[in-house]
């Protein structure tokens, strides 16, 4: 979280206080995946806002483009299940914060994320919205336990 400023092409807009509690959680790599995961995204950015990629962030992943800053292709998901999207309850814990510049209410759908972890009930994720196009900015308005799904 102290670090987030070293990273121009992202914007954090989560809760960094409940962000902070995973400290106490963390499995060994967590810190890293998230680490190499927010390069990605801010590299990812900076190139699409130089007009140096085009395409989703996935898209970017599986090309020649992210090898100075690689992120595994199987810990990126674009989008969540049709179920997800269509469960109101389920929608509405990822409807996360941006600025009113992004949109007028303050919130978007952010359903593309990182797989930080997995194996246990906390598996914590990175949710994040690609404003690329019109900001050049990447804003992660999630980076805590794994929300509910169907599933759980």
């Amino acid at each position: 979280m102290d670090r987030l400023n070293e990273l121009p092409g992202i914007s954090f807009t989560g809760y960094r206080k409940i962000t902070r509690s995973l400290d106490s959680q963390s499995v060994d790599n967590w810190l890293h995946v998230t680490w190499d995961g927010l390069l990605a995204l801010d590299h990812f950015a900076r190139s699409s806002a130089d007009g140096g990629t085009s395409g989703n962030f996935l898209s970017w992943c599986k090309s020649e483009a992210s090898s100075a800053f690689p992120f595994p292709v199987a810990k990126v998901a674009m989008r969540e299940s049709d179920t997800v999207g269509r469960n109101a309850k389920l929608r509405g814990e990822r409807m996360l914060p941006v600025p009113e510049t992004v949109d007028a209410d303050w919130r978007v759908f952010m359903q593309a994320h990182l797989k930080i972890g997995g194996g246990n009930t906390i598996a914590p994720r990175l949710h994040f919205y690609d404003d690329y196009p019109r900001s050049g900015k990447v804003y992660v308005g999630y980076l805590d336990p794994h929300l509910r799904n169907p599933l759980t």
